[in-house]
């Protein structure tokens, strides 16, 4: 097995232990607790995650990042492995899993950047939008299987089962990136240089500050009213498990779309920025309480055009920022992509008590599409200046 085959490998075994895992996790607590233990526990990964991804992305670029992704799989692995046995063996404790969970989301600040920043290592740059489209592709899969087999546990052998899967799958890709043996960089610097490094390198390049102020806003929207607000709207309207079937049709089309973008020449960011406006559809649908058919083919028009950009936007770092300061630009995109997203998610309930939901869905259809063109001024600007030396040169 070649060196992209083993991460691949790793990330798909990985992923579908996660995906069982998010869906399994709340289901144990609930058997044990309220909602609110639920949302605790859940919570609880992202707060160390936000507070240590830029230094995971400096570590990244600091040392070998096939051993920081074998090192914070371990430590996700053996976590997971006591959450699992506290849950097994009748040992729940709530106190316990926040703990566990909040050590899985400091590993995980480690994992991302050095996840983000290992195909220009093993990827010719031609072959990029290949493999992120089949990453995609994996991600998308796990998905779409992880969830029900988690369900299916926790309806019949017990919801810590699937968090021991989830254990065993940390540590088998933990096994697999040890392999890759990646070369590491020597440290010229100390860490606080190094994230100064890199936030020069983030704020200096517009393109790429412009998308993530715009995925931060974008992001915070789309939570609030789709995730939060959608299933309250779609029970009063078209019922609960059509409001699956839905969900269903956005994952059919990311699905869909990474097997295109595979075989496809690769996508400029600007036009996927474009693509990206379709998102606002679906809140607008929502506002508009739309029926499930209109429903259905809006979200699976919403799957393509947000797997578009997820690929392009991958492509688009991995081809342009120079490799050595890759994980630390990308961590500075997850931090500031993710950084609005509780506030969306508690903002978006108070509008709506005040105003109404369908209101407040559609008012922030047309907020999104704003949020959305923030950075195409910058990504038409880059690509402008892009073929000027080939117009000299001509």
């Amino acid at each position: 097995m070649g060196a992209f085959g083993l991460f691949c490998s790793a990330r798909v075994i990985s992923l579908l232990g996660g995906a069982m895992a998010v869906v399994a996790l709340p289901f144990a607590v609930l058997d044990h607790g309220t909602v609110l233990d639920s949302g605790l526990v859940l919570a609880a990964r992202l707060v160390p995650h936000l507070g240590l991804v830029l230094i995971g992305g400096s570590t990244a670029d600091r040392f070998s990042r096939s051993a920081v992704l074998t090192v914070s799989h371990v430590g996700s692995g053996v976590a997971q492995a006591v959450a699992a046995t506290a849950l097994l063996t009748g040992n729940y404790h709530l106190g316990l899993l926040v703990a566990l969970q909040a050590t899985q989301g400091a590993f995980g600040a480690f994992t991302s950047p050095a996840a983000r920043g290992v195909l220009p290592e093993l990827v010719e740059p031609g072959r990029l939008q290949k493999a992120n489209s089949l990453l995609s592709a994996a991600r998308y899969g796990t998905g779409l299987i992880g969830p029900a087999a988690a369900g299916l546990a926790a309806a019949t052998i017990g919801a810590g089962w699937a968090l021991a899967f989830d254990a065993v799958t940390f540590l088998t890709a933990a096994v697999l990136y040890a392999k890759l043996r990646l070369p590491g960089k020597p440290a010229k610097s100390s860490l606080t240089q190094d994230l100064k490094e890199g936030w020069d390198t983030f704020r200096t390049t517009t393109w790429v500050w412009t998308m993530v102020l715009s995925f931060c806003l974008t992001n915070a929207i789309y939570t609030g009213v789709w995730t939060v607000l959608g299933l309250a709207i779609a029970k009063r309207t078209i019922g609960e498990f059509e409001w699956g079937v839905v969900l269903s049709a956005s994952g059919a089309g990311l699905a869909l779309i990474t097997l295109i973008l595979y075989r496809t020449r690769t996508v400029p960011l600007w036009i996927a920025t474009l693509v990206t406006l379709v998102a606002a559809a679906p809140l607008l649908a929502l506002g508009l309480q739309a029926n499930t058919p209109t429903l259905v083919v809006i979200a699976f028009v919403e799957g393509m055009g947000m797997g578009t950009w997820v690929i392009a936007w991958e492509t688009s770092l991995q081809r342009n920022v120079p490799n050595h300061m890759l994980s630390r630009v990308a961590a500075y995109d997850e931090f500031g992509s993710y950084l609005a997203i509780p506030l969306g998610a508690v903002t978006a309930p108070l509008v709506a008590a005040k105003i109404g939901d369908t209101t407040t869905a559609t008012i922030a259809a047309f907020a999104y599409v704003v949020a959305a063109l923030i950075p195409l001024p910058s990504l038409l600007a880059q690509r402008h200046a892009a073929r000027e030396p080939e117009r000299q040169s001509a």
